[in-house]
């Protein structure tokens, strides 16, 4: 044997075996001892065993606990935690970890540990407790000294790491103006100071009915957004911990009462009073120029009294007709199949033909029938315009005589606006009749009144949506100057101008080039804006004989 070859492969085994020994062996064991390390030092917490944490610190110091409804503090305040606040507390208890060992130490007073700025106390549930005492800050002022209380080794816990403890008790605190959850709301009940009290209930999930003063249907997003908004708007200031005399803040005599049931009996699972208003101007230093206003509010349960947002009470309906349902009637446009405008003067009758085609058929009050051309833009636009009528007013009580309201008395002349729509929600369907009648516009009241068929009550609307409803058959008409279903369908566009030049253009595949004058190059998305343009020319109103002028200053001719 080769006793150079031999020492070589000897030289080689005892580097392989080194390298062994430091990779598997020494830096394996010497990291699995710094993971012991850090389970031994902080094990971090278990949440399900978490039943306490106390932060002690010179300023705020504060402890809450685990009950059955919840998280609470107990110190320096009886009040719930915040559940966005409570999450991340417990999220940043479970993560715990050390950063960096520094070790035992002789002089603690250099690492700020001989009088910690906080300490944090988990106290778990048949275990022993967990206190974290927290120092300075080092050098780098991204990390604090920590040890555990009672062991002479020092740590360090990035500042993220505790942040979510170090907080003010108002920031952690629950500032929910009532807890009642939304969806959970079945009933509410809303007395404003004057009288007028209103209840509307919850008859499925998105269906609530008003069943005082009146039965009606109530509007779902605005029924549910008195809880939403009690429940999701946060408390600006904790007033008065344990009122002894209301008078103060005006909640003797609430201005506002809200009660909410979340079961069927008669007692209301919470709510709030609202009481006087407060101003205050803005802090010297704070860079804001305008006061704020405020409420005065407390629960219905007790609690503490609490400052809210204007804006807040500004969102809390005042009045019945606020949480009455608006939509005058309600379809889906592609359903409609018909829709029948009747006057005095005329009847007109649009019928579909097809998806985007109309044809209007027109009878005057002396028997003159006409035909138009439907533009389905139009027509699309008036049945829109019908669905999104809201109404302003109701009068449930109108009496027989409805001259006041714009409209004839019941067995006179005079009918008003009538529109019949019938709708067919499936191709083999059977076909359903929606009908309500417009009076004349009352313009000392900014207002028309209307009546749904087979309802007695009125609705008004505005003038606005007057004016959009009440078409003539022209403006529903195909009033386009040219008609053509694609900008592709043009391949030639000529214009003429007054000082005798002219411009021919051709569509080259998917482009254009001028023709003439030839020395001139084109600008493809120019000249499609233009052809696009064009096919939406239409004409307003019709000119009366004699008005049209001779064009002879014309601008252009294309």
């Amino acid at each position: 044997m080769n006793p150079k070859k031999n020492l070589l492969l000897l030289l080689v085994l005892i580097v392989i075996g080194g390298a062994y020994y430091l990779y598997d062996v020494k830096w394996a064991a010497e990291e699995r001892a710094v993971k012991e390390r850090k389970v031994k030092l902080l094990k971090g917490i278990d949440e399900k065993a978490l039943i306490r944490i106390d932060v002690t610190r010179k300023e705020e110091p504060y402890q809450i606990i685990r009950t059955e409804k919840g998280w609470r503090f107990v110190k320096p305040i009886d009040a719930a935690v915040d559940s966005d606040a409570l999450e991340k507390l417990l999220e940043s208890a479970t993560k715990l970890r050390e950063r960096k060992r520094i070790g035992n130490v002789k002089d603690r007073t250099e690492f700020g540990m001989d009088k910690p700025k906080m300490k944090i106390t988990f106290g778990l549930k048949d275990k022993d407790d967990v206190s974290v005492e927290i120092g300075d800050r080092t050098p780098t002022r991204e990390f604090r000294y920590a040890a555990l209380a009672k062991t002479p080794g020092i740590f360090t816990l990035q500042l993220s790491d505790i942040a979510e403890f170090d907080k003010t008790v108002f920031s952690i605190r629950d500032r929910a103006i009532v807890p009642v959850m939304p969806e959970s709301a079945k009933k509410v009940n809303v007395e404003p100071q004057g009288g007028g009290e209103f209840t509307v209930v919850r008859k499925s999930k998105d269906e609530w009915a008003l069943i005082k003063p009146i039965q009606d249907r109530a509007d779902a997003i605005d029924s549910e957004g008195i809880v939403s908004t009690l429940r999701w708007d946060k408390v600006q200031k904790f007033v008065d911990e344990k009122p002894g005399n209301l008078t103060p803040y005006g909640l003797d005599k609430p201005k506002l009462t809200v009660r909410i049931f979340t079961e069927d009996d008669q007692k209301p699972e919470d709510g709030v009073i609202l009481g006087g208003r407060k101003v205050e101007a803005p802090e010297p230093k704070s860079g804001k120029k305008k006061p704020k206003a405020y409420y005065y509010a407390r629960r219905l349960s007790g609690g503490p009294v609490m400052l809210i947002n204007e804006k807040t009470v500004k969102d809390l309906p005042k009045s019945v007709f606020s949480l009455r349902h608006k939509t005058v009637i309600d379809y889906d446009v592609d359903h409609i199949t018909r829709i029948l405008v009747e006057s005095d003067s005329q009847k007109l009758d649009i019928l579909r033909k097809a998806k985007k085609k109309w044809d209007l058929h027109v009878t005057t009050a002396d028997e003159k029938e006409g035909k138009l051309i439907g533009r389905h833009k139009h027509v699309d636009d008036l049945l829109w315009d019908i669905k999104w009528i809201n109404s302003i007013d109701y009068v449930d009580e109108s009496g027989s005589d409805l001259s006041k309201f714009g409209l004839p008395p019941t067995e006179g002349k005079g009918s008003p606006l009538r529109y019949t729509l019938w709708l067919r929600k499936k191709k083999d369907g059977p076909l359903e009749k929606k009908a309500f009648i417009i009076g004349r516009f009352l313009a000392e009241e900014k207002r028309a009144y209307g009546r749904i068929e087979g309802e007695k009550r009125l609705f008004a609307i505005k003038k606005e949506d007057y004016d959009k409803i009440t078409k003539t058959p022209y403006f529903l008409s195909e009033r386009r100057l040219l008609l053509y279903a694609k900008d592709t369908d043009i391949t030639e566009v000529t214009a003429r101008f007054p000082d005798k030049s002219f411009m021919k253009l051709e569509r080259f595949g998917e482009t254009w080039r001028f023709v003439s004058p030839e020395d001139k190059e084109a600008e493809p998305g120019n000249v499609n804006d233009l052809v696009g343009a064009l096919r939406d020319v239409a004409r307003e109103v019709e000119a009366r004989p004699g008005e049209a002028p001779d064009f002879k200053d014309s601008i252009v001719e294309l």
